[in-house]
Formats: structure tokens, C-alpha cells, sequence
């Protein structure tokens, strides 16, 4: 059983004992018998200054006891992980979670070494246990950490909110996004003196003695991530450890308000978004060489990505993450740039070069969409291979649509299928939505049904009320739920699905539902001009907007004589609606007999 880790700010790294442990080495040795005692990072010299958490962060977790990481791996294998992010440390928050879950994306193998050098770095970058360095440290020592970096876990919720958390929650400020995932080793070193990635995972082996002090973490093994591959669906069994964390703010509950007002669009496709860059560091520091820094310590940096001016200046200086901050607001005109997709053409190609892969899958949009500058979709699939080869899952999902569609690419519906699911499992919602209708036309429901289930866990509404259909109906193995897909029909009209919100006012007429929680659905559904919508609102609720639905109405009733009940009910509240009554209740009757709930709804206004 595993047991409970001790979390919070004042956790200490690795005693020596612990030390040894984790790396294998064992003990006896003459020198490890005159050992001093060890000095830890959390140990020394005061504390460093309380840094706030922003809105998103990429800790590392290097410094994790076995049976905490454990604790946190168990809890991503079943659920969606909190967590506590402040400038007072960080605490894991085992008995809180989201339902959802966490795939795979490979990547191409990245060697890194990150050389934390003061007290304000170390807890910036290992907020568990940094609240301090050892003694060695502000004598010319650093802590040292060498990382083999082959792939990314994910989930697809794209944003949290506080009433979605499960669980004893108090506390909760993040949810895990997700996990750079890989091999490491963390050792005490020197200054100015950098090892590279084999020498560091090279010392110290197995059985040595030695009289150094030497904080010491390490997980995973090097030979085996040598065998990693872009096109892995899991890491190597000994490749496995988690390096870095993804968290995302959690958003405050949703407003309980009398007024329907209508959700927000759903998102548009993949293919029409750039994505934006965000913060990775607490306030006041930024980040570079792969740690969060004092500016005044980086001879290049990470951009504040709200600032275009800051991001042109670092680009300039080399930080390739800069330009492409550079290039997303110059498309989207915030920040102080104007609107200018010609110079963050420029600029998502200057990141690219210089090895910022979301600046290469920016620039295949652009180049995709034509804009700022000529179409050029061979060119677009080209920076998508980039971007997908380093785990960008929306160039993953982007590189498939194309071969869905053979735009610029030979038309392939197994490469699209394989590359959306890549997509998908690396986070990006879209891909998992249009991978889930591909699955859905091959006839694989339980995979369909899984991929719907992520993309709706994510920003994809149309997704839900999808879902949210094949529970009502049933059929090809699946039960009927009219609750589960009531609600699915609630989140994808929350999602910013305008027929998710006319599902959910359909289910909640019915099935235990309520008239409140149906009038709100089909207010908000009117709000965004469906005309279904206004229809439920005027015949059942004496709403006042003209629906002029007969055409609409007519093309529904082609289905509803094919024998599709709930068409006949939307087809018959349309007629009455726009005021063709004697056409409408024959429909109405109809389909109430069939039980659908907007059609004995109507019957009984009526």
C-alpha cells in the first residue's frame, strides 16, 4: 500500500539516506560510513521571497519521494489530478479529482540540464520542497538537474471549474494538464559547470563510495529512453518518470443567475485557431534555459505574452518561445500589436527556426488558411510534421484534417484517422472530436464513444450533444440513458452547443426534469437565433419572437414520416410556432405517443 506523503512548503529534499535509496547505491561503503550530514535544499539559507502562482505553471517534480510520484501517477491513471499552487508550496489533493483522463503523445528525445543557482530559483522550480538551498549552494554550489525528455501525458479539459471538482477539495487552485514525462537525474554541483546529460546520469553509479555531499534524485533509465520514438503510444517501461507538470488555474463556479444568457460560441475548429502563449513562472520571474529566473539572470527569456513589445525585444535576443508569443498577438491584435499576419508570419517562422514548436504549428495555420500571405498547404503539412515529431497535439490533429481532406497532402483517411488519434491523445479536443465521427462512421462505437467523451471533456460542445444523442437513443451495444444524456445535452450547451441547449429543454420537460431548468435551456438556445428554440420558448412559454419555421419544419417532417419521433416533435412545435397548427398537432400526437417530451409537452399547452 502506498503510503501518505508528507506535502506541503516545508517538505525537505532527499536526506542522504534517501538518497542513496533512490539511486540505487548501496550502503557500507567506508566512505558512506564518514559521510557529513547532508544539507538539503529546503534547509538553508532563509527564505526566499513569496512569489505568487499564475494562472498556469510548469513546476518540475524532480524532487518527489517515490511514493509521492507514485501517488500522483496512481491518481492520473484514473481521474483528471488537483492540486494546491501558491507561493506557499504545493500539495497534492488526493481525495479531489475531475472525471476525465490522460493520454499519450511521443515526441523526438530532448536532452536538457537546468542549473538552479539561489534560493529563489529553487523554490520557483521545485515548489514541494524548495523553500530554501543547502549551505553548499551559497558557496558555489547548485543543484543540478539533467533531463531526457520522450513524450507528453495530457487531458483534454481545457478549463476547470470550481463546481466540476469531486471530493475534499478545500484548497484546490489547479488541475493537472498534463506531464512531460521522461528520465532524470538531480545531484548537487557547481556553479558555472555544467554537465552534460550522460555525465550526470553517468555518475555516481550503483555500489560507488564517496565522501561528497551530493542531493541526489533519479527515475528512469537513459539506454531506455534511447529507444523512444515519436510514434510510441507509451514511453518505455523505464522511461517513464514524470519531469515537469502542466497546471491550469481553476475557474470560480458558474454563476447561478435568473437570465438565460447564452453561453459562449463554441469553439471554432483547430484549423482557425492560433494558439497563444502563457505564463509558465510565478509573477516576477521568467523563463529560461528551462527554469524560472530572475530576468536579470537570463541573457534571453520568455516573454510576458500579454506584452508585444517585451516579446519582439526577446525575440531578437534568440528566445524562440518569444517570437512565437510575438507572432500570436500580432494575430490577434492584443498585447500593443496591431493586426499584422505578414509580420507574424515572420515572426512564427523566425521561433520555428529557432526550435519553438508552437511556433511551427502557428505558422502552418497561417499557411494553411492563407493568411498573411499565400496559401501554401504542402508547406503547412510540413511545419505540422515538425510540431507533431515534438508532441504538439494540435499540429498532430491540424496534419490529419489535411490528410482528410488531401489538402496538400495525398487524401489518406488511415493516416488522418492515425494522426487525429495522436492528436486526441495528446490533448487536443478537436482532433478527438473529428477522430470520434470518423470512429462513429467505421461502425466502432465503444472507440467513437471514447474519443467523443475527451473531446467533450475539452471545449467541444457539438461533441456532447453528440454523445449525448446515441445515450438517448441507444442502439449498437449502448443502453438508452435519457439522464446521462440529459447531462450531456447541459454541457454541451455550456460548451456552446445551441442544439445541446434545445436537447437539454427537450429531456427536462421530461424524465424527472424541471420547467425552470427547460425554460433557461430554450431562452439560451433563442438567444443565439435557434429557431427551435424560439419555437419551445413562444408555444410553451408565451415568448414574443416571430419564428417563421415552415421551410424548417417541412425538412423535419421528411424524418419524422421515416419514423424519427423526435423529429415529428420539433417538426409539429415548429408549424405551431409560425402558426400552422392544423399541420403541427398531427405531428405532436404522434410523437407523443412515442413519449418524446417536447411533443407531450406541446400536446398539453395545446
Amino acid at each position: 500500500m502506498i503510503s501518505r506523503p508528507v506535502l506541503g512548503s516545508t517538505f525537505a529534499l532527499l536526506s542522504i539516506a534517501g538518497a542513496v535509496l533512490a539511486s540505487g547505491c548501496g550502503a557500507g561503503g567506508v566512505g558512506e560510513a564518514v559521510r557529513p550530514k547532508e544539507a538539503t535544499a529546503a534547509s538553508g539559507l532563509g527564505e526566499a521571497p513569496c512569489r505568487e502562482a499564475e494562472s498556469s505553471g510548469e513546476p518540475l517534480v524532480v524532487d518527489w519521494k517515490p511514493e509521492q510520484r507514485g501517488d500522483l501517477e496512481l491518481l492520473m491513471k484514473e481521474n483528471v489530478a488537483i492540486v494546491s499552487y501558491s507561493c506557499s508550496g504545493f500539495k497534492l489533493l488526493k481525495e479531489c479529482k475531475v472525471d476525465g483522463t490522460y493520454g499519450f503523445l511521443g515526441m523526438s528525445k530532448k536532452e536538457q540540464v537546468v542549473q538552479l543557482t539561489n534560493a529563489d530559483e529553487v523554490k520557483a522550480n521545485l515548489p514541494l520542497g524548495g523553500i530554501g538551498i543547502s549551505g553548499e549552494v551559497a558557496r558555489g554550489s547548485s543543484l543540478d538537474v539533467a533531463m531526457i525528455m520522450v513524450g507528453k501525458v495530457k487531458t483534454t479539459w481545457a478549463k476547470v471549474q470550481a463546481d466540476e471538482l469531486k471530493g475534499e477539495c478545500d484548497g484546490a487552485t489547479h488541475f493537472v494538464k498534463g506531464a512531460m514525462v521522461g528520465a532524470f537525474v538531480m545531484q548537487t554541483g557547481t556553479k558555472g559547470q555544467v554537465k552534460t546529460a550522460a555525465q550526470m546520469f553517468g555518475a555516481g553509479g550503483s555500489g560507488s563510495s564517496t565522501s561528497e555531499k551530493s542531493v541526489k534524485n533519479k527515475d528512469g533509465d537513459i539506454a531506455d529512453c534511447a529507444k523512444a520514438s515519436p510514434d510510441d503510444k507509451r514511453a518505455p517501461a523505464q522511461c517513464q518518470a514524470f519531469i515537469r507538470l502542466e497546471l491550469k488555474a481553476i475557474a470560480p463556479k458558474k454563476a447561478a443567475t435568473a437570465a438565460a444568457e447564452p453561453p459562449p460560441p463554441e469553439p471554432k475548429a483547430a484549423s482557425a485557431e492560433v494558439a497563444a502563449a502563457e505564463p509558465t513562472c510565478p509573477k516576477g520571474l521568467v523563463m529560461a534555459e528551462g527554469k524560472c529566473t530572475e530576468p536579470a539572470n537570463a541573457a534571453a527569456y520568455l516573454c510576458n505574452a500579454s506584452n508585444a513589445n517585451e516579446c519582439v525585444e526577446q525575440c531578437g535576443k534568440g528566445n524562440g518561445g518569444s517570437c512565437g508569443a510575438a507572432g500570436a498577438l500580432y494575430v490577434s491584435g492584443r498585447g500593443g500589436a496591431g493586426r499584422d499576419e505578414v509580420k507574424a508570419r515572420e515572426l512564427f517562422n523566425k521561433g520555428c527556426t529557432a526550435s519553438d514548436v508552437k511556433s511551427c504549428t502557428n505558422l502552418g495555420v497561417l499557411l494553411a488558411q492563407g493568411r498573411g500571405g499565400a496559401k501554401d498547404a504542402a508547406g503547412a503539412a510540413k511545419n505540422f510534421e515538425k510540431g507533431c515529431a515534438d508532441a504538439d497535439a494540435l499540429a498532430c490533429g491540424m496534419l490529419g484534417t489535411l490528410y482528410q481532406t488531401g489538402d496538400g497532402v495525398a487524401k489518406d483517411e488511415a493516416k488522418a484517422t492515425a494522426l487525429l488519434t495522436k492528436g486526441c491523445e495528446g490533448g487536443n479536443d478537436h482532433a478527438c472530436g473529428a477522430a470520434g465521427k470518423m470512429l462513429l462512421a467505421a461502425k466502432d462505437m465503444p472507440k467513437a464513444i471514447d474519443f467523443m467523451k475527451k473531446a467533450c471533456d475539452g471545449t467541444q460542445g457539438q461533441s456532447c450533444t453528440d454523445l449525448g444523442q446515441i445515450h438517448e437513443t441507444g442502439g449498437q451495444g449502448v443502453s438508452k440513458n435519457p439522464i446521462m444524456a440529459k447531462l450531456l445535452y447541459q454541457r454541451g450547451c455550456f460548451r456552446g452547443s445551441m442544439q445541446g441547449c434545445v436537447d437539454q429543454g427537450r429531456l427536462e420537460l421530461g424524465f424527472g426534469g424541471n420547467q425552470d431548468a427547460a425554460k433557461r435551456a430554450f431562452e439560451m438556445a433563442c438567444n443565439r437565433n435557434t429557431l427551435l428554440g424560439c419555437a419551445a420558448m413562444k408555444v410553451l412559454f408565451g415568448g414574443n419572437r416571430p419564428v417563421i419555421g415552415a421551410i424548417e419544419a417541412q425538412e423535419l417532417g421528411k424524418s419524422c414520416n421515416a419514423g424519427n419521433m423526435r423529429d415529428c416533435g420539433a417538426a409539429g412545435t415548429l408549424q405551431i410556432a409560425s402558426g400552422n397548427k392544423a399541420l403541427g398537432m398531427p405531428m405532436i400526437e404522434r410523437a407523443c405517443l412515442a413519449q418524446d417530451p417536447l411533443a407531450c409537452a406541446v400536446k398539453k399547452k395545446n
